[in-house]
């Protein structure tokens, strides 16, 4: 089902960018994918990052929000080893 979903986003996202719509978040994403990639490695890329959103959205008992998402990732610290 994921497969299948993810398919539909990136042929919705590639219509939605020929008609010169703006495409943000993980749209943008997998079509970035798709154009670096093949279009089954991004759908198979797609549908992991679904069912990871769906894992974190049932973990957490939130709803996914970009936005909040990626502030914490330009917030996230890295552990950088000592010299």
């Amino acid at each position: 089902m994921l497969t299948h979903g993810a398919r539909s986003v990136l042929r919705a996202a590639k219509l939605a960018q020929g008609a010169g719509k703006e495409i943000q978040g993980v749209r943008q994403w997998a079509l970035e994918v798709q154009g670096r990639s093949n279009h089954n490695k991004a759908t198979c890329a797609l549908a992991n990052k679904l069912a990871r959103i769906c894992y974190a959205t049932l973990r957490d008992h939130k709803s996914f929000d970009e936005a909040a998402r990626l502030i914490r990732k330009e917030n996230r610290q890295s552990f950088a080893m000592p010299n």
